[in-house]
């Protein structure tokens, strides 16, 4: 059975207005990552994967958690997975 809700930017943006977060140039940076790791390996990419990703080519690495935590409201993955539509199946390695 087909999900009615279909992803668009639409779709993400009335999510994070619910989050009181107001979608810039880095947010879509971090939801098309997001996206695309999770339509590639079925699973959603953790904070590391994130930083790894936004400092690519960044001398300055410049991000770092706790960027991110103030980029989207302390719960990083729960806000970022719901914004991008994706069920959170989070891999936990010990």
């Amino acid at each position: 059975m087909k999900s009615k809700y279909i992803w668009n930017k639409k779709f993400a943006i009335n999510i994070a207005n619910k989050f009181n977060i107001k979608l810039k140039k880095i947010h879509w940076k971090i939801i098309y990552f997001f996206r695309s790791f999770y339509f590639k390996n079925n699973i959603l990419p953790n904070i590391r994967l994130v930083l790894i990703f936004l400092n690519k080519g960044n001398k300055n690495n410049k991000y770092n958690s706790i960027f991110l935590f103030k980029l989207f409201n302390m719960n990083f993955l729960k806000i970022v997975s719901n914004i991008c539509g994706l069920k959170n199946k989070l891999v936990v390695c010990f």
